[in-house]
């Protein structure tokens, strides 16, 4: 029987279950995953879809516009492109864009990572401690992470950037 952090394989299976119900952490976000899919299915099913008889290049323009205009509520513009794929269809009923991965903007090096991340906890209307239960961290890890006293680990840094809806490359060393 291996050990693991003091506790053998079993009780640390056990542990998981507990907390997460079956399966584990995996098996949550699984279920997770699941329903998100039966979400959109639903939004797919529910909606009435809207013909775009223009380019795929003119209606992301368009919803670049509305977006930036406040038309379109969502976390970001590739997140309002997405939900745009669900609901415009060109006349043969196909999606009439598919959105891609925008590029990943970096912030420049003069940026301090207090400044960077109290602007989008602002905007979001969190505090660091929402920040932190977002990401699965300890309020210490956050608080550290903001005053520069710790350089996380990477995954923690993927968990405090996406709790913040940008990438680990986005978020300042």
């Amino acid at each position: 029987m291996r050990v693991v952090d003091g506790l053998d394989e079993t009780i640390q299976d056990f542990i998981e279950e507990l907390k997460h119900g079956p399966g584990g952490r995996k098996g949550a976000e699984r279920r997770a995953e699941i329903a998100h899919e039966r979400e959109l299915a639903l939004i797919r099913t529910e909606s009435h879809a809207l013909v775009w008889t223009g380019t795929a290049g003119d209606l992301t323009a368009t919803i670049t516009k509305w977006f930036e205009a406040g038309w379109i509520v969502a976390e970001s513009l590739q997140d309002a492109l997405q939900k745009a794929s669900l609901h415009f269809r060109k006349p043969d009923g196909t999606a009439a864009i598919v959105p891609v991965a925008l590029p990943a903007a970096t912030p420049s090096p003069q940026v301090s990572r207090e400044s960077f991340v109290k602007g989008i906890l602002q905007s979001k209307g969190w505090s660091i401690f929402d920040w932190a239960t977002e990401a699965e961290v300890s309020h210490a890890t956050a608080i550290d992470y903001l005053h520069g006293k710790t350089k996380p680990h990477p995954s923690t840094r993927r968990k405090l950037a996406e709790a913040l809806g940008v990438t680990a490359q986005q978020l300042p060393m």
